[in-house]
């Protein structure tokens, strides 16, 4: 089986460096398949979580074979406002890492610490020349769908009482608590819940970008059982926090096509893909309750509900909280990369040991960059929202079809937010990390082509220079 699977391995590796565009397609199919192979590999070994680095490098390995090093001071995004606090954030996590290296003296741990705050880099860096082709973005994202759909699918077989190791979680779990006992929960084919929520959530969100958008024209009720589908398992996942993240993307995507576009058909096809799913769950609702299966399913909906009511309260305590944990547990300047990070747990570290100041976001943070390390987080996040407040509105006002699904993406970027600041122990997932660095470099290189192309309009030339390379 390993020999295989390592054949295997072997052969997308020579793929991604031949042809890395072929590639990052194949990033996300390791992404996803190294959760299978590790559940029946002995010893379930750790270092399958990165295993989709290796393939990124190969795909960056690839580009730079095609086209040579680019200067990436050209992507206009890391101009301007953002460049000055990413630099001595950089200059931070170096001194954060000589910390934690002499106070362990473990580099495993300090390479964990890196990978929570640069994983995201590389694979922006990558999309961003990859989403120069507007279709392949596209592309990319639905291939990322439907291995979801089919990586989740393995719920609905746990709870029809299928019992195989592809569908037990990897390790013990977490134990969820409700009135009655422990909620039995399922992660499908994916190695945890909480990641099988959150790709349940990133999914339902990028099918809405898809179908709100109108790049995909598939028909409209194939998206509605789809959502629902997807709610389903996420719901089974016994994690409450997919349904918030789903809420905030749908609000932000809502509020940007109202407020910049007056999209009221695009508004209309949302409410009628919403107006299906409640259809459903209504009908579900005053049908025979009675069997041992939909009382069970109750239960799920039943603690999926308490979500928002619990919302203030997580918010206050893991949130914000977090912060006064970490200053208590590491003071100022914080402890070092990696003390705080999903992982860091095998080697002297990790949130298992620091609790909330772990789970929430900014306690991470400060646990690990102290309140400078914050500061600095807060002044980057700041000058990209600053950032995107004029480029939004610059490209919104343009008459170009891509213009809904840039806002979708953008949308999706900031829904995880508020995820990350009471729930950040997804976002240690190496492949999470990558997903959320892609999507950021396909919302940058779509804002860039549409203005391009609108330029072009308005001048008359035939072919931008910048985008001839990657676009056609």
């Amino acid at each position: 089986m390993l020999l295989i699977v390592s054949i295997l391995a072997v052969g997308g590796l020579a793929v991604c460096v031949a042809d890395w565009r072929s590639g990052m397609l194949i990033c996300v199919l390791v992404g996803f398949l190294s959760d299978v192979v590790r559940k029946v590999t002995p010893d379930q070994p750790v270092y399958f979580v990165v295993v989709v680095g290796v393939f990124v490098g190969a795909v960056a390995v690839g580009f730079i074979r095609q086209y040579g090093l680019v200067n990436v001071t050209n992507i206009r995004v890391l101009r301007g406002a953002v460049r000055v606090p990413l630099i001595l954030f950089l200059i931070w996590l170096a001194f954060e890492a000589f910390v934690s290296l002499g106070r362990y003296g473990n580099f495993a741990l300090v390479g964990i610490g890196l990978l929570s705050y640069l994983a995201p880099v590389p694979g922006f860096l990558i999309a961003y020349y990859y989403g120069l082709r507007v279709q392949s973005a596209v592309r990319f994202i639905k291939f990322y769908v439907i291995c979801a759909l089919l990586m989740l699918s393995g719920i609905f077989l746990s709870f029809s009482g299928f019992e195989a190791p592809l569908l037990e979680e990897v390790g013990s779990g977490v134990l969820i608590h409700v009135p009655g006992g422990v909620l039995e929960s399922y992660p499908g084919f994916l190695r945890s819940t909480e990641g099988a929520a959150w790709h349940a959530a990133a999914a339902i969100s990028l099918i809405l970008v898809l179908a709100i958008s109108g790049v995909v024209r598939w028909p409209r009720l194939v998206f509605v059982i789809l959502v629902i589908l997807l709610l389903s398992v996420g719901l089974m996942t016994g994690r409450r926090k997919m349904l918030m993240e789903v809420l905030i993307f749908a609000g932000i995507y809502g509020t940007l096509l109202f407020a910049y576009r007056r999209e009221i058909g695009r508004m209309m096809v949302i409410g009628s893909i919403m107006a299906g799913v409640l259809g459903v769950v209504g009908a579900l609702g005053v049908l025979d309750s009675s069997t041992a299966e939909r009382q069970r399913f109750d239960v799920y909906v039943e603690r999926g509900a308490t979500v928002f009511g619990d919302a203030d309260d997580r918010f206050a305590e893991l949130g914000l909280g977090s912060i006064g944990w970490a200053l208590d547990g590491y003071g100022f300047f914080g402890g070092g990369l990696g003390v705080a990070s999903q992982g860091g747990q095998h080697f002297g570290g990790g949130a298992d040991r620091y609790g909330g100041a772990g789970e929430g976001g900014l306690g991470k943070i400060v646990a690990e960059l102290g309140v400078p390390g914050l500061v600095l987080v807060f002044w980057i996040v700041g000058a990209l929202l600053f950032y995107l407040g004029r480029l939004i509105p610059e490209i919104a006002r343009l008459d170009d079809p891509i213009v809904p699904f840039f806002l979708g993406v953008v949308a999706f970027l900031g829904a995880n937010i508020p995820l990350f600041i009471v729930a950040t122990q997804i976002f240690g997932d190496l492949f999470v990390l990558l997903i959320l660095g892609w999507i950021f470099g396909f919302s940058m290189a779509i804002s860039e082509v549409v203005l391009s192309v609108n330029a072009r309009r308005r001048l008359g030339s035939s072919v931008n220079a910048k985008t001839s390379a990657y676009v056609g």
